[in-house]
Formats: structure tokens, sequence, C-alpha cells
């Protein structure tokens, strides 16, 4: 048997990160009877199906989930050597890559990415926001370098590199009664008017969970999918959001809206997570990324459980 050259597997990783022939056709601008043929192709020379197919497209058998990690392993190691290489060029390494909730974004460049930028202006970075569960997807496919999620699902995909307690907090208007308490229940924010994150994220969901426990309807005003609209929401006066501290620390700070702690047991025992994908022999550039980001964001302030081996596989 022949081994898979690097080209199938590239396109076999676009597939599995599309879901779906058709689609993984468009991003590689090619026919999608051309890319069927190779992942037949492949299954034929490796003596196993890779896939199943559907109308609503490809789900990986246990032996594509094998070809998965191996193709994942050799991508990781070819982006290894290039950032090695990179050292020697005065172009630098890889881009980093990194996906973050909304709530992060602010804190990213603030503390995080506008600092290590002038510290190593040859770096360069993408950042792209996402719900906690499609982060942690990006990263675990090698879509993402660096994943930054609040109360992400324990998976052994991924390892966490930093981690902070980050309870969950009320933001309430400037105006409102409850802006001068030390806290306050679920049940005294719930009834006021609020505005939620959908359920893409988890703020959403470990509220819902709270809510439910205490037999409370969970009905918000308004819902959306963006942290900047939940910000100008309350910063409006029209009620108030859930959110963690350094979330809205910067508005606060302006005046715009008061944090007041939360007296609710179980919205006190979340985190703040920097992940990367587990057994990844990291980049230099990663490497350096994540560190300066565990030890300069406020989201992992001081508290960062930041392991020293960050370049061997564990």
């Amino acid at each position: 048997m022949q081994g898979l050259d690097g080209r199938v597997l590239r396109d076999f990783l676009v597939v599995v990160q599309e879901g779906s022939i058709r689609r993984a056709a468009d991003r590689l601008n090619i026919a999608p009877s051309a890319v069927s043929r190779k992942l037949a192709d492949a299954e034929r020379q490796l003596g196993v199906t890779l896939v199943t197919r559907s109308s609503q497209g490809v789900v990986l058998t246990e032996a594509g989930r094998l070809l998965r990690e191996h193709a994942l392993h050799m991508q990781d190691e070819q982006t290894f050597l290039l950032d090695q290489l990179g050292r020697f060029r005065e172009s630098g390494g890889q881009i980093v890559r990194v996906a973050l909730g909304e709530g992060f974004a602010a804190d990213l460049m603030q503390n995080g990415l506008a600092p290590l930028g002038q510290a190593h202006p040859q770096m360069q970075f993408r950042a792209d926001l996402a719900g906690t569960e499609e982060i942690q997807r990006r990263v675990i496919e090698g879509e993402a370098d660096i994943g930054i999620a609040y109360d992400p699902m324990t998976s052994s995909a991924t390892r966490s590199l930093a981690i902070m307690r980050q309870p969950l907090c009320a933001v309430v208007p400037v105006g409102s009664p409850l802006a001068g308490r030390d806290r306050i229940s679920l049940a005294g924010v719930l009834a006021h008017p609020v505005a939620m994150l959908d359920g893409r994220h988890a703020i959403r969901n470990l509220v819902g969970r709270a809510a439910s426990d205490h037999g409370l309807a969970l009905r918000p005003q308004v819902e959306t999918s963006s942290i900047a609209a939940l910000l100008r929401y309350v910063g409006a006066g029209m009620g108030a959001t859930f959110l963690p501290r350094f979330s809205a620390s910067i508005q606060a700070a302006r005046g715009e809206v008061v944090i007041v702690d939360l007296d609710e047991e179980s919205l006190q025992h979340v985190s703040a997570h920097l992940f990367v994908r587990a057994r990844r022999r990291l980049p230099g550039s990663v490497g350096v990324t994540a560190e300066f980001l565990a030890r300069h964001m406020a989201a992992f302030h001081d508290l960062a459980l930041l392991k020293s081996q960050r370049n061997v596989p564990q």
C-alpha cells in the first residue's frame, strides 16, 4: 500500500472541516466530483471506508477519525518546521490564528496583541470570533492555533495552558436600583428586563441551568449573538445582562455600566480557558503568543496556570 501524499491529506482535512463534499469543493475551487473521486481513491488505497455519505454531508468513520489525527499531526509538524525556518527570514514565522469569544476581544487587543506586537513586530495574527463549541472545534480540527473561551466543555482533544476562575456577574444600568448593591440574587436580576446571548454561547446555558434549578423563567427582552449589543442595551438603560467581569470592565471604568456580583453558587465556579490542540508540538510563534496572552490578558491575570513545556507533546 502506498502512502497518501500531502495534497490528499490536506484535501481530506478540508472535507472534514466543511462536513460536506460540495462545500469542500467550493473551498478548494474544484468540482465536487473531483473531491469525491480523491476521497474514493484514498479509501481504495487504504482499504477502509473513511466517511459515510448522506444528503446532509459526510460523517467520519473510526478509520476516518484516525486519518484525521494523522493528517492534523502532519499539518502541525509542517507548521512547526516552517515556523522554525521563519526565524531565519526577516518576514518571521507563521500567522498565529486565535479563535475566541467576543467577550475576550477587547482584552485580547488591549492587553494582549497590542503589547505583544510592539515586542515582536515581525509576528502576524488572525483573530476570529465564535461561540464556545465552534472555538473548540476549530482548535481540535486545526483551523485555529489558540482558543480562548468561557467555560468550555472538558475535552481530551485539547489542553488548557491557562485557566482562571471568572464568576458570572450582573451588568446593570447606572441608574438601576440594582446598581447600588454589593450582591444580588439571580431572581432579583430576572425580575427586571434582561438581554441574553443566544444558545451558541456558554453564558446562555449557564444562566439557563441556574434559572431552571430555581424554577425561574428565562424570558429575555433581547436575544443576540453580540456582547457589544448587550453592553449597549445596558448602557442605554434598557435592562441588565450577564457577563464575566472582564467582558464589561472597560465600560464600567468609563461609568457606562455597573457590574454587580451575583449571589448564585452555580455561577461562581466557571472559568476562562486558553487552550491548544492536545499532543501538538507548538511552533515558537504560537508558544510565545500563548504564554504572553496568559500572562497579560485580564481574563488570566496573575493566576494563569501556564505549563512550561509548551513545545513538548503531552
